[in-house]
């Protein structure tokens, strides 16, 4: 009987060690670079249109151009409340998207959003040894400061807006550990209605760090 009791006590002492291990919270911390895509926003269109229709009333020829794509880069910092669940916490660059046109009198003009900001992830993952799967659900307050420039004959203007709004994310990844310590990342997140006018699309790849 007494063996009997302590063979109970032993296995049940490390069943508990396992599940506390597996319960165990654990953090992390992450840096990610990539290119961001931004969609033309409707400031942009409405503004080639007015100025190309303005040119063209004048007399003058436009040509415009949108370069939608801009290095980004995200840091920050994670707890993985089990092997399934976790919470992020980043800050976010999403780079800054370009317009720019030139009249045929020499003129230009040019509107860049510079967007970044602060947010948290929702993480859900599935683990395969080595490999993870993951995705998750966002809430960030982007800040995007709006420039637009011209020059021409008449000088010279340059006028900025900022424009701050809480905007949600969702993305989907995976994860490969060259240690229990290492992992490399690779993501697609996508930010809806930054500056309340254009969704980014951020593909990056990335460094995680576990303790």
């Amino acid at each position: 009987m007494r063996k009997t009791l302590l063979a109970v006590l032993v296995s049940g002492a490390m069943v508990s060690g396992v599940q506390a291990a597996n319960n165990q919270v654990n953090g992390y911390l992450f840096g990610n670079i990539g290119q961001a895509d931004a969609e033309k926003p409707g400031l942009v269109k409405d503004f080639d249109a007015d100025l190309t229709a303005e040119l063209e009333a004048a007399g003058l020829g436009y040509r415009s151009s949108w370069d939608d794509k801009d290095t980004a880069f995200k840091v920050g910092a994670g707890i993985q409340l089990n092997r399934h669940i976790a919470v992020e916490f980043q800050y976010t660059d999403l780079g800054a998207p370009e317009y720019k046109g030139t009249a045929s009198n020499g003129g230009t003009a040019k509107l860049t959003g510079d967007t970044d900001g602060y947010g948290v992830n929702l993480v859900g993952t599935l683990p395969f040894d080595r490999f993870k799967l993951f995705g998750k659900l966002g809430y960030h307050k982007l800040e995007t400061e709006i420039t637009m420039e011209a020059s021409g004959p008449g000088g010279f203007a340059k006028i900025s807006d900022t424009e701050e709004e809480w905007v949600t994310s969702f993305g989907v990844g995976a994860s490969y550990a060259f240690t229990p310590q290492v992992e490399l990342v690779a993501e697609y997140e996508r930010y809806q209605d930054v500056a309340d006018e254009y969704d980014v699309d951020f593909a990056s790849i990335g460094l995680r760090y576990n303790f």
